[in-house]
């Protein structure tokens, strides 16, 4: 019996060792990150707190936000002061809870929302989540967020590195074996909005493959219906237009995509609720090209000057 406690509590020891080495490694690229006040979430929590009721539009959403909506030409052309909380990952639940907290310090007359299958599924980048969060004042905003948005996956996942970080374990041991090297470029921020310079090569055109749709996602529709629901009533209550945005993909993708359900379902389920949904890949037949991305999904600079254009007319039309 002593053999068998033995070898319980040397478990216990080492599984706890394992998940605070992870912990540090992980971490420690974050943490000197913002200590050199260069980690991007760090600068845009920063900017929301400090610049008190500064800021007229606010855009939430992925990655794909935040290479698509550049703040300068939006204020440019608009009688706006904007700034783009896109955060890598950032699903319907995240949004929500990051609106709760600028609305602590931002008192916005638009917020743009982004709608599309990947934003309201069922696989978590949790690492990511939690990164965001990391930056709230509110520590009631955090924990809504961890147990509220995310349920016993979030407090696990919040507690334990190890599930935490597991998809950059694996990304991290195949690139150990992999002669592959990603040529990194230099990062420009502007308001939160990332001017990517890069452009997607004819090699990865080739390998684009069709937009995901119900079959081939994780989309929850009660999940997605829940947070809706929820920003609705948040920005009903403090007088906040919502503009729902679906933002372009490359046209080659579009061309070879035959089942059109994730565009579909959206323009059926704006029109049950009676609210503006705009689809960047065909309001007011904007023509993107291929070059305008920087890869399968996210817009480079130049993608990002159409898109910001067309976000201005939708601020026109509400």
């Amino acid at each position: 019996m002593k053999k068998f406690l033995k070898q319980i509590v040397y478990g216990l020891f080492f599984f706890v060792l394992i998940n605070l080495i992870i912990l540090v490694i992980y971490e420690y690229p974050a943490y000197k990150a913002i200590k050199n006040k260069t980690h991007k979430n760090y600068l845009k929590w920063n900017d929301i707190h400090t610049n008190k009721n500064k800021y007229d539009l606010i855009i939430l959403g992925s990655s794909r936000m935040y290479s698509a909506f550049n703040p300068e030409i939006i204020d440019k052309h608009s009688n706006l002061n904007s700034y783009n909380m896109g955060t890598s990952a950032q699903d319907i639940a995240e949004s929500y809870y990051s609106l709760k907290e600028i609305l602590d310090y931002q008192s916005p007359k638009y917020v743009v929302l982004e709608l599309y299958f990947e934003t309201s599924d069922d696989i978590h980048d949790f690492y990511q989540i939690f990164s965001n969060a990391s930056f709230f004042n509110s520590t009631k905003n955090k924990y809504d967020l961890v147990t509220d948005g995310y349920g016993e996956k979030g407090i696990v996942n919040y507690v334990l590195p190890l599930l935490k970080f597991n998809n950059y374990i694996k990304q991290d041991f195949i690139s150990l074996v992999s002669n592959k090297k990603e040529k990194r470029t230099s990062e420009k921020w502007i308001k939160g909005y990332f001017y990517d310079t890069t452009t997607v090569t004819i090699q990865q055109i080739k390998s684009f493959k069709p937009i995901g749709n119900k079959e081939t996602t994780t989309f929850n529709e009660e999940r997605f219906e829940k947070y809706f629901s929820k920003f609705e009533k948040l920005a009903k209550a403090n007088n906040i237009k919502i503009i729902y945005i679906r933002t372009p993909y490359p046209p080659t993708r579009i061309a070879i995509t035959s089942k059109t359900d994730e565009r579909d379902y959206y323009k059926k389920f704006s029109d049950i609720k009676k609210i503006r949904y705009y689809d960047l890949n065909t309001y007011l037949n904007w023509k993107y090209l291929d070059t305008d991305f920087s890869n399968y999904h996210h817009a480079n600079y130049k993608g990002a000057e159409k898109a910001s254009k067309q976000l201005i007319e939708t601020i026109k039309e509400n």
